[in-house]
């Protein structure tokens, strides 16, 4: 069932989160899934970009079944940190970013990118995207917001607003 939960964030049945993945594979073949720390018990989100980091690699690790690799000197200017997985099957590339003072919401509450391309023929890349959604989202410890390659929200599990 679509609605609301207790904290008035969006809850999207499993159904609809696939439907609006596939609706949109159609134009486009990537799919960005913004990640950030959710508030939890009603305390402000950590602020700690490392700490956030290794436990968003962690997860995303557990969910998928691998291991990134941290590349080396790809720390960006603001302290991020970039982690890449690839195999015959699909490429994850996850860039960690500081939020920066001043970001457009809602981008400056999920400072994380994370791409999943699917290599096989058998799994669609919007299949794999819908399901990382689905499991970070389950963990209830992370905003997550998904969008195509050309800027379209397909879903979120906080309010985005009216206007995107």
């Amino acid at each position: 069932m679509n609605g609301v939960n207790e904290n008035k964030e969006p809850v999207v049945s499993d159904a609809a989160l696939l439907e609006a993945f596939e609706q949109r594979e159609r134009s486009t073949k990537d799919f960005y899934l913004n990640v950030g720390p959710a508030d939890i018990g009603g305390e402000p989100a950590p602020g700690d970009s490392a700490v956030f980091a290794e436990q968003l690699r962690r997860d995303v690790e557990a969910a998928l079944c691998l291991t990134f690799a941290l590349i080396p000197g790809a720390a960006n200017p603001t302290g991020g940190y970039t982690y890449w997985y690839e195999s015959g099957e699909r490429s994850v590339h996850l860039q960690v970013n500081d939020p920066e003072e001043g970001d457009l919401f809602p981008f400056g509450k999920v400072p994380a990118l994370l791409i999943i391309r699917s290599r096989s023929e058998e799994v669609a890349t919007w299949e794999l995207a819908a399901g990382l959604h689905r499991d970070l989202c389950s963990l209830g410890t992370y905003l997550l917001l998904a969008e195509t390659k050309n800027g379209d929200l397909v879903t979120a599990n906080f309010n985005v607003g009216d206007d995107w």
